[in-house]
């Protein structure tokens, strides 16, 4: 259950410290200003610091004192953000990302994208005209086309996975204009790069749902960021002898977003301690990454010491509470078989017996 509790207009400027106010002020008037523990935002410039400003107006003996350990990004925009660095780079995407128009000017900056920015043009022009539509839908094609756009997260993914679909039509279409669509018509190489990225994106769509709504969950913060890590790495070295392809400059540009989000989840210790609560990871998740090279043992060190004081300091009550694992759902639902979840399995621990949940589960003692 997610009740929203209150909507609120913000009258002056979208300031940390306003909006701060605004949530302390909702909160005190719920009576549960202390027993706030995490909150999430989006990834915002004004929201990085929105956590300071939280602890500057909260009552005297919150635990929010040190506010910054308990703002944790929304998983959701942190994929997008990831998708769009793979779709754009450093492209001025704002200007590239609105309705349905066709200018010179603009078209030639999408091509500039690639592959996917010569299928997005096709698209358009497709889209821009009710006679091309209904000529496109006659040879064969999708009744339904899509376009990508600012909002819409895997706006891009439904518009390549579109294209491949439709390739023989779009290659029959583009012949029938090709005075029209000469600039954009698409290569051989560029529809194999086109496969690829609809590879690359699909488990980025499925990972979006599966971190969603009734199935996000704590832990899925830091193995999920993890998980799509490993699909632009395998981009990469899948093209690695072809690195002036696009999509090995995409990957690249996707591989840096995550890599800075991944050090964020690593440094919150309430993301390394939903994982090794999981009776399904536990400490040999993070000990594999150390295998993998993915981890130092330095790193893995210090998590322990921040999960075991996390523990001491905000959950212990001073005695062990033995639950079945049948008793004991967390959070885990039936999902799809999609590629997120299949990276889970070949992740996850065989757990038998009791779990028990207190200290010794989070630091093993010797």
């Amino acid at each position: 259950m997610n009740p929203v509790i209150e909507l609120r207009i913000l009258e002056e400027s979208h300031t940390c410290a306003n909006m701060a106010e605004v949530v302390m002020e909702v909160l005190r008037e719920y009576g549960i200003e202390e027993k706030l523990g995490y909150f999430v935002g989006d990834n915002a410039s004004n929201n990085d610091t929105l956590d300071s400003h939280l602890a500057e107006v909260q009552v005297e003996g919150n635990r929010l004192n040190n506010a910054s350990d308990y703002c944790l990004r929304c998983i959701g925009h942190v994929i997008n953000i990831a998708v769009k660095a793979f779709w754009f780079g450093d492209v001025d995407r704002k200007r590239l990302q609105h309705t349905i128009i066709v200018t010179p000017d603009r078209m030639a900056a999408w091509r500039k994208m690639g592959p996917w920015g010569e299928a997005h043009n096709i698209m358009i022009e497709v889209l821009a005209s009710p006679l091309w539509r209904q000529e496109f839908q006659r040879l064969g094609g999708d009744t339904i086309l899509h376009t990508d756009n600012a909002t819409r997260w895997n706006a891009g993914y439904t518009v390549i996975q579109s294209m491949t679909r439709n390739e023989d039509v779009v290659e029959l279409f583009c012949l029938c204009h090709f005075d029209d669509l000469e600039d954009d018509r698409l290569s051989a190489d560029d529809w194999n790069q086109l496969a690829d990225a609809v590879d690359v994106l699909e488990p980025f769509h499925s990972a979006t749902l599966q971190m969603d709504g009734d199935f996000a969950e704590l832990h899925k913060l830091l193995v999920g960021v993890n998980f799509l890590q490993t699909i632009f790495t395998n981009m990469l070295h899948q093209h690695q002898a072809n690195p002036h392809l696009h999509i090995h400059w995409a990957a690249e540009e996707g591989i840096v977003v995550l890599d800075k989000y991944c050090e964020i989840y690593k440094d919150l210790t309430v993301c390394v301690a939903a994982v090794v609560l999981h009776p399904e990871y536990k400490w040999e998740y993070f000990e594999a990454a150390v295998q993998k090279l993915e981890w130092t043992n330095d790193q893995l060190e210090d998590a322990k010491l921040h999960v075991q004081a996390l523990w001491l300091t905000l959950y212990s009550t001073g005695s062990s509470q033995a639950v079945s694992q049948g008793e004991l759902q967390l959070g885990i639902h039936p999902v799809p078989i999609a590629p997120y979840a299949l990276w889970q399995v070949e992740r996850q621990r065989t757990v038998v017996g009791t779990i028990y949940i207190n200290s010794d589960q989070l630091i093993p003692r010797e």
